[in-house]
């Protein structure tokens, strides 16, 4: 069993990080809802689609490179 003030320290400590959390918080939503409002005003020019997607596999899977977990670098997958 443990002691009910080592646990009450920890429960204190725990409350403490979490405030200080909430008010990181809270500054990153003021600073990013100023920033919205200025994107507001001055709206970005359009620009092209752009992509995110994961490129097709141009090199085949070294033999047992799958099983690894890992993916072999282009130079020993050609060899």
């Amino acid at each position: 069993m443990r002691d009910i003030n080592e646990v009450l320290r920890k429960k204190e400590a725990d409350l403490l990080q979490l405030q200080r959390e909430v008010e990181a918080l809270r500054v990153a939503v003021r600073i990013l809802s100023q920033d919205a409002e200025t994107r507001c005003e001055f709206p970005r020019p359009a620009t092209a689609a752009v992509s995110y997607a994961t490129p097709a596999r141009t090199t085949p899977l070294r033999a047992g490179a799958a099983d690894a977990g890992h993916v072999a670098p282009r130079e020993a997958a050609a060899k």
